[in-house]
């Protein structure tokens, strides 16, 4: 690989538990994913959580900023998935699902039989990847969603039995 061709390669990632240091990343992909973004504090506190599982893309050599996130409460048998982003620059190459099957497997691991989740009934790119997953609707939740302009969405429940 010559000089440039390495100056202007993706970036490969390990998905891979995350803790608090990550937090910084977190906010930053949130804040981009969301109207409404969680702030350092928040997943702070979310990170240190034993009751939390958080998986993220980690940049190989585990320098450089994330490339998405997933964290889940876990009560077995139970686990819920709280909030999920993926950096906009990096989305529609599979990352998320990387993510999300590596999660999965440790929300399993860790005890987990039924995975929820809720997802505005709009984001058709999440609604597909749950969906091939093996997500179920089980409830809609209306004007549960508020965008920034002020427009209200529909939450999908979903369910998933591992």
């Amino acid at each position: 690989m010559t000089l440039l061709s390495s100056f202007f390669a993706k970036p490969t990632f390990v998905i891979e538990p995350i803790g608090a240091e990550r937090a910084d990343d977190c906010e930053r992909l949130h804040g981009a994913s969301f109207a409404f973004g969680w702030s350092k504090i928040d997943f702070e506190n979310y990170l240190t959580d034993a009751h939390i599982i958080a998986d993220g893309a980690v940049p190989e050599g585990r320098k450089g900023e994330l490339g998405g996130f997933i964290l889940s409460r876990l009560t077995p048998p139970d686990a819920e998935v709280l909030t999920f982003a993926v950096d906009p620059s990096k989305r529609g190459a599979g990352l998320g699902r990387r993510i999300l099957e590596k999660h999965l497997e440790h929300l399993e691991r860790g005890g987990a039989r039924l995975v929820f989740l809720e997802v505005a009934d709009d984001n058709e790119a999440a609604l597909k990847l749950y969906a091939r997953e093996g997500f179920k609707q089980i409830g809609r939740r209306e004007n549960y969603y508020q965008r920034a302009n002020g427009e209200r969405r529909a939450a999908i429940a979903l369910r998933l039995e591992i």
